[in-house]
């Protein structure tokens, strides 16, 4: 006696079973919908004190440095004036940059550094830049240069 439709399915056929899916996303929801709550309870706006005599440490030192060097004036043809900047800071005289290199490598004994160069600059005012690195101890020196591609 049969009751119903017979619901084999013929050898060889494949199904897809959403409900584990679903099961899955609904808790993936609910995991981030619990973490932003958390992260966003971190974040509450409010004045923190500034000591004058803090010895707090600075936790996150950088490990890199990055100089820029360029011309002041583009559209010299003989490129005269050189600006040199430690990353977006304004530029400053070489010698405040090695100062400020003398202190970071004092704080980061594996500093490394990155210079990069307009290519419309001469080899010498670049090479000076190299120099100071080397003479900060800073060992790890990279150049950057942009490779075309070929077509």
């Amino acid at each position: 006696m049969r009751y119903g439709r017979d619901h084999r399915r013929a050898s060889g056929a494949m199904d897809f079973n959403a409900t584990p899916l679903v099961d899955v996303f609904f808790l993936l929801t609910i995991f981030f919908m619990l973490v932003a709550r958390f992260s966003s309870a971190e974040q509450v706006a409010m004045e923190l004190p500034k000591p004058e005599d803090s010895r707090a440490e600075v936790t996150r030192i950088p490990q890199r440095v990055v100089i820029n060097c360029r011309l002041a004036d583009p559209d010299d043809p003989l490129g005269r004036s050189v600006l040199y900047h430690i990353g977006p800071n304004l530029p400053e005289p070489l010698a405040v940059i090695s100062d400020r290199l003398t202190a970071m490598k004092r704080e980061t004994p594996e500093l490394m550094a990155l210079v990069r160069a307009d290519r419309r600059l001469r080899y010498a005012d670049v090479r000076v830049v190299m120099r100071m690195i080397a003479e900060n101890g800073i060992k790890m020196l990279n150049v950057a240069a942009h490779v075309a591609e070929e077509e």
